[in-house]
């Protein structure tokens, strides 16, 4: 008997603690008595009742491959032993081992995942957009370093795992290469268990706008002075301002003889500069009908305010002096206006899906602007629908510029005003919808088609219509055709 005990001693060292027993009186027994559930849930408390535990036992749980993992949070009592199952391990069935006076084996217990786990990290507040050439920033209390961020695709539920660094404010993670842009999940995992913290998030490559330049050509069928003058007599009568044939001739003369019939190419451009923050620096602009480029706007950070000075405002003109933006999370919430005579606050509003709505005067909320979309395609100002879609529209780049808002911001007079124009230019102005329009409407009623190029990261670098038999912009009696191209470049 004596032998045989030896030699069970010996390979009971190697694999296996021996199991709480009294069957053989000449070798150690088990300190405890106890009763181990069948189950147990993971990351929940396991209780082990009995006696005989003392302050410094340890209980772990060995699976299949003999890897142990002990209990968390040890709470011991004469009677029972709690701890709490680690969240790492995985549903299967476990050996209970006891480490007090030798190692002993309890018995086994069947782990499970609970249905409704609850989050281990509170106040979890994602972006809602994400860039994926920078750090993705997760704020929350209570991660810890055994815990993943995955982002999966909403299209085929693939995942890719993110690089995690712990933070003061939750956790940095790194977005490896190879994620395409698009709509994801973001999932936190801890072990067996996880949870969708974020869903169908926008992700892309995130660029800045560097410059926007547009031309508008316009070529004029050929009109005599006779034809012009005959026209001007004629239009002169319907609205009642009347015009002899003497001063319609004269007219006539006046504008052919300085081009008016020409053909003609205007230009409109506008360039940023950004700060090492990121912040809007400085832009330059060309108007429509400018002769040159001049400096137009220079920007101030100061808390959550952008402040600028209008370097193209002519003193004796009631255009804009200067102004200040109030921003929360990147979107203007509210504008003091500067003019020559008077300052304005503003109210900037947004619908529920982020989308810029409209200005409204602060003092008594009363429209200023009013943008309409229908189902997210914007449509124009007001009742004035300017763009049409298709049922599946191109999209843009989450972070390109509004393009739709940014065609009525350089071509009308007076609906898009100079801040309107830098706002959705930096993407200040809410959430951008990034569907394109199929054609727009032209100021004599024609619907051209628009045609569209993007950069490798699906950002609209080049846009085209053309109206061909249409009307000249101010002589409508007449035929024209024009070209309209806008060319945009990033960083």
């Amino acid at each position: 008997m004596k032998k045989l005990w030896l030699l069970l001693l010996a390979a009971g060292a190697m694999t296996f603690a021996p199991a709480c027993s009294d069957d053989d009186d000449n070798g150690p027994s088990c300190p405890v008595k106890c009763t181990v559930p069948a189950t147990a849930e993971i990351g929940s408390e396991l209780t082990i009742t009995g006696q005989g535990f003392d302050a410094a036992a340890e209980i772990a749980l060995r699976d299949d491959s003999g890897v142990e993992s002990k209990l968390e949070n040890p709470q011991i009592t004469a009677t029972s032993y709690t701890g709490t199952v680690p969240l790492t391990l995985t549903p299967g069935s476990y050996t209970v081992v006891l480490y007090q006076e030798g190692i002993w084996e309890l018995g086994s217990v069947q782990l499970t995942m609970a249905a409704d786990k609850d989050c281990p990290v509170l106040s979890i507040t994602v972006p809602e957009t994400i860039r994926l050439n920078e750090e993705l920033e997760i704020a929350g209390a209570g991660f810890t370093s055994d815990m993943q961020i995955l982002l999966e695709n909403t299209a085929d539920q693939s995942r890719k795992e993110l690089t995690v660094t712990l933070s003061g404010i939750g956790v940095t993670c790194t977005i490896p290469e190879g994620v395409s842009a698009g709509l994801y999940n973001v999932i936190l995992k801890q072990g067996a268990y996880e949870w969708k913290i974020a869903e169908s998030v926008p992700a892309g490559i995130y660029k800045r706008l560097k410059s926007v330049t547009v031309n508008v050509s316009i070529e004029c069928e050929t009109v005599t002075v006779e034809e012009l003058a005959q026209y001007l007599y004629e239009s002169s009568q319907d609205t009642g301002v009347t015009m002899d044939e003497a001063t319609a001739q004269m007219y006539a003369e006046y504008y052919i003889s300085n081009g008016a019939f020409d053909p003609m190419t205007n230009t409109a451009a506008y360039t940023f500069t950004y700060d090492a923050q990121g912040n809007p620096a400085s832009s330059t602009k060309k108007g429509l009908y400018d002769e040159e480029v001049s400096d137009w706007l220079a920007f101030t950070v100061d808390g959550n305010q952008l402040s600028a000075t209008n370097k193209d405002f002519e003193e004796g003109t009631d255009g804009i002096r200067s102004f200040v933006w109030t921003l929360d999370n990147g979107r203007i919430e509210a504008s003091t206006i500067s003019y020559e005579k008077r300052d304005v606050n503003y109210r900037w509003v947004y619908d529920a899906q982020g989308l810029w709505s409209g200005v409204n005067y602060a003092s008594d909320n009363s429209a200023y602007l009013t943008l309409t979309y229908n189902a997210g395609k914007f449509l124009g100002n007001g009742s004035n629908t300017m763009f049409t879609y298709t049922d599946a529209p191109q999209q843009n780049a989450i972070f390109g510029v509004d393009m739709a808002k940014l065609f009525l911001g350089m071509q009308t007079i007076n609906i898009i005003e100079a801040d309107h124009l830098a706002a959705i230019c930096l993407n200040l102005a809410g959430t951008s919808s990034t569907a394109l329009p199929a054609t727009v409407v032209e100021m004599d009623g024609s619907t051209p088609t628009i045609t569209y190029t993007f950069d490798n990261d699906g950002y609209v670098t080049g846009v085209n219509w053309e109206v061909v038999n249409g009307k000249d912009p101010n002589f409508q009696h007449f035929d024209a055709s024009n070209k309209t191209s806008y060319t945009l470049v990033y960083e």
